[in-house]
């Protein structure tokens, strides 16, 4: 399953986090959590720094969301 897909519903609030409008973990956390469990899943590495972290997550969120090759 894809980012896309499994987050479909709430779609514009990532994108807003990853073009930097919006700060997923204070305004969204519930989703912030969610999404953070979705990378863990998948093998992403956090190292228990709140801002690199942050940066990961959402260097993640731009690479799955804008530039995924399903092919």
């Amino acid at each position: 399953m894809t980012t896309a897909q499994r987050f479909s519903t709430c779609l514009e609030i990532l994108y807003g986090a990853v073009d930097r409008q919006i700060l997923l973990d204070t305004e969204h956390p519930i989703i912030y959590n969610q999404v953070v469990k979705f990378y863990e899943d998948k093998g992403v590495q956090f190292y228990g720094d709140i801002d690199e972290d942050y940066q990961i997550l959402l260097s993640k969120l731009e690479e799955d969301l804008f530039y995924y090759d399903e092919t």
